[in-house]
């Protein structure tokens, strides 16, 4: 038997139903970590003699991309459900061929994912996870070394696209909005974490109804008078958290009063003194809107968010 290489070529992501035609808003993962793909036994049938047999395959894509943008944002709550098509193109296995894993018609999967800025950079975590009846995946798979893989407007190689790439660049972290919760010469930790609460259907595919977020920010600012002022903000204020992309576009993440709380902590030892405020929350999927262009963080060509855009919450 050959030997079978190792490694994953490309991940896109595209508008559900468009694969097989002409993709709509394609997004790759690009730039980014370890991914894998999984399949395995799911819901084996146990016997009196404890046989396990066959029932479902359940298929598992994991991949962090570092080419995280407001226009994924949007993209990703878009594709929630099931509603999403994606294409997994193997590195190659001869001098030609490679393996192609079209997730679409009637084979989508759902998707969860887990959004991080914080001081050492930006990164979205997306896991797509399903489990199909076993003579279905069988074929399924049987079909994936030898499809054709489908191109992508705009997207070669793996999708690495530096415009995308940013690092860590805080801006702004306000509370309530306009008024800034530290120095950024004195924090220590800064971040938000945005994440996908899931059900799972029988078939093992996720179903999110409600994002949750946690901001957190600690910092050497640790006077008793600092600490007065956290405590007597409000518990449900307005918080604002801001990445700066270029010299006039930025991220910005907007969440209306009554989102978050806020939760204090002071700590005082013979290595550090420091504040630490955690907001966090959960909110609906659909009480997410989004403002592009100039004045919102991005563009003016900027219609979607690849530049910088506002990603409002609870509005």
């Amino acid at each position: 038997m050959p030997y079978a290489a190792a490694g994953l070529k490309q991940i896109v992501m595209c508008n559900k139903g468009t694969l097989s035609t002409t993709p709509a808003d394609p997004i790759a993962l690009g730039i980014r970590k370890d991914a894998v793909l999984t399949i395995n036994h799911f819901k084996q049938i146990e016997d009196y003699r404890k046989r396990k047999l066959r029932n479902m395959l359940n298929f598992k894509l994991e991949g962090e991309t570092m080419q995280p943008t407001v226009f994924l944002f949007k993209k990703l709550l878009d594709w929630l459900n099931g509603n999403v098509d994606l294409q997994v193109v193997t590195q190659n296995q001869s001098a030609s061929a490679k393996d192609v894993w079209k997730f679409s018609a009637g084979k989508e999967l759902g998707i969860d994912f887990d959004w991080t800025y914080n001081q050492d950079g930006r990164s979205c975590k997306i896991t797509f996870e399903r489990a199909f009846p076993y003579s279905d995946a069988v074929t399924f798979t049987d079909a994936a070394d030898s499809a054709t893989a489908v191109t992508f407007a705009g997207i070669t190689d793996d999708g690495t696209d530096l415009t995308l790439f940013r690092g860590a660049n805080p801006e702004k972290f306000e509370k309530p909005s306009g008024t800034s919760l530290g120095s950024s010469g004195l924090i220590t930790v800064r971040s938000l974490n945005i994440k996908t609460e899931n059900k799972k259907s029988i078939d093992n595919m996720s179903l999110v109804d409600n994002l949750m977020i946690i901001l957190e920010m600690t910092g050497r600012e640790g006077a008793i008078a600092d600490f007065v002022t956290r405590l007597n903000k409000g518990q449900l204020d307005s918080v604002v958290f801001q990445e700066k992309n270029g010299a006039t576009t930025y991220d910005k993440f907007d969440f209306n009063s009554n989102v978050l709380s806020q939760t204090d902590e002071m700590v005082i030892n013979d290595e550090e003194r420091t504040l630490k405020i955690v907001l966090e929350g959960r909110i609906p999927i659909y009480s997410v809107s989004f403002l592009y262009g100039a004045s919102n963080g991005g563009t003016a060509l900027d219609t979607e968010g690849t530049t910088g855009g506002t990603i409002k919450f609870g509005y």
